[in-house]
């Protein structure tokens, strides 16, 4: 990570002098879209310092999808197969009732749920998804693959 990267900023400061939520999320989308290859090692800090911490991931998750500015789809499949994916297949299963009841009123995070690969996702969870997913009108690939 160099020194000009968006993310060293808040991810050096954490847990001890952790910004609002909202901030990291805008740090977290402009180191995202500051990449110019799609890449797992962005978003690994993320991963680390949020394992197990399943609610400050889905407040991050929730912070992302309420940022006031346009998100690009390539950035919200970021979210999706990194944060939102981690979510729905390791925290416990309570968190795909929250995803979904807020993917309804959120169209941001409906679409980002459906950049969302099975991975190691629970068969009824999945299949949750994958119903919610198919009434998504704008799914992030433009055509919903599941």
């Amino acid at each position: 990570m160099s020194a000009s990267d968006p993310k060293r900023t808040w991810v050096k400061a954490m847990p001890d002098q952790q910004p609002p939520m909202a901030e990291i999320a805008g740090a977290y989308v402009a180191a995202l879209r500051s990449g110019t290859n799609y890449s797992h090692a962005r978003f690994d800090p993320i991963d680390c310092w949020l394992d197990d911490r399943w609610d400050d991931l889905w407040l991050l998750i929730q912070s992302v999808s309420d940022l006031p500015e346009e998100i690009d789809s390539l950035t919200l499949a970021t979210v999706a197969a990194g944060p939102l994916e981690s979510l729905l297949s390791k925290a416990p299963a309570s968190y795909a009732d929250q995803v979904l009841a807020a993917a309804r009123r959120s169209p941001r995070l409906a679409k980002m749920l459906t950049g969302v690969w099975p991975s190691s996702i629970a068969p009824e969870t999945w299949i949750r998804v994958v119903e919610f997913c198919r009434k998504v009108p704008h799914p992030i690939d433009g055509t919903y693959q599941y």
